[in-house]
């Protein structure tokens, strides 16, 4: 007896059409990513905490969220995205990293513990000691080089790449861990030299360790600047002028965004520069209209300088002032100036009907 096939699709030329919207993209726009983040965050918020109501009684999500253990920011995150406005896509991929990592630890590890546990969970330790080893290396022959142009050998570059793509293949959360090791960790930002030389420094030492991390692990760069991202625009009660942290970080996001090193990873990875401007504008601080102006300066798309430089203008006159208007210019710019920066007002409000797919 035949078995009867039931599909989504009528044809399949229709099945092959929906792959070809999804798979093969190189990049899509900002808007774009925004929404397929928030969509999936809100359906597994809201489904989850939807299948634990009582049909009689409807409780709060925020109770039923605690009785599950669900950290109530993802709760809040769905609620910001549902009835206010989209969060940023820094926050959003911060987010879902958080989802699954939240997934693994209280659901899926435990349905057959034999089975599906990592026993090899990534070792801390040993990442930061690949790391540190790295750097002691680097610095060595860096030292011993009379000009520290940075033209060293890349055997050690190349030893430690594989070894730490070796944990990353093996282990799920073991990416994260190098990420937050050289950010967090603050690897990447040596403390006892000047800001200039403080920069030409760790670039020398870091990164052709990191490009081949990105060319082997797409999701490396993007990681890594979320992670900046997410320390810059951290509050502060203090603003220190002398926050060397922050003002490392600062000087790599200009260096990932603007140098021309990074161009082609930067590119492969999908960093967009109007992301990281609009981010800087809207959790405005010292150091973030700093590097919004920079990366504005130095951008080879026209658009970009003509559509941003007025705002980080104004942005930079809010901090002098002591007010953070910075987000409320950003939209209502937005507003004001239909025939402004085009294709950046169609990524932020949504103009197009369509999904906007960048192919810069």
């Amino acid at each position: 007896m035949a078995m009867i096939s039931i599909t989504p699709w009528r044809k399949l030329d229709e099945l092959l059409e929906v792959r070809s919207w999804l798979v093969g993209i190189k990049s899509i726009s900002a808007l774009a990513k925004r929404s397929c983040y928030s969509v999936a965050i809100c359906r597994f918020v809201t489904g989850l905490l939807d299948s634990q109501q009582d049909a009689a009684y409807k409780r709060s999500m925020y109770d039923v969220a605690k009785e599950l253990g669900l950290p109530a920011s993802f709760v809040e995150l769905r609620h910001e995205a549902i009835h206010g406005e989209l969060p940023s896509l820094i926050v959003l991929r911060q987010a879902a990293e958080r989802v699954l990592r939240w997934l693994w630890d209280d659901f899926w590890r435990h349905l057959d513990e034999d089975r599906l546990s990592e026993p090899n969970s990534p070792d801390i330790n040993q990442i930061k000691d690949i790391l540190q080893a790295h750097v002691t290396e680097r610095r060595n022959v860096l030292n011993a080089s009379k000009n520290k142009d940075g033209k060293i050998p890349l055997q050690q570059v190349a030893a430690t790449a594989a070894s730490l793509l070796e944990i990353c293949n093996a282990r799920r959360q073991a990416l994260a861990e190098v990420v937050k090791a050289l950010v967090v960790g603050a690897m990447l930002i040596p403390t006892n030299t000047r800001a200039q030389s403080m920069m030409e420094e760790a670039c020398v030492i870091w990164d052709q360790l990191l490009e081949q991390l990105a060319a082997e692990q797409r999701q490396f760069l993007s990681l890594l600047t979320d992670k900046m991202a997410t320390q810059l625009i951290a509050p502060q009660h203090v603003q220190s002028p002398n926050d060397t942290f922050r003002e490392g970080i600062s000087m790599w996001l200009e260096h990932i965004y603007t140098s021309r090193f990074w161009h082609q990873a930067a590119k492969r990875s999908g960093l967009d520069d109007t992301t990281i401007i609009s981010t800087c504008l809207q959790n405005p601080n010292k150091w973030t209209v700093r590097l919004a102006s920079s990366i504005t300066q130095r951008s080879n798309r026209e658009q970009v300088q003509q559509f941003f430089g007025p705002l980080v203008a104004e942005a930079q006159e809010d901090l002098d002032c002591g007010k953070r208007a910075a987000k409320e210019r950003l939209e209502s710019a937005l507003v004001r100036d239909p025939d402004g920066f085009d294709g950046w007002q169609k990524l932020q409000r949504g103009c197009d009907n369509r999904i906007i797919y960048n192919n810069s």
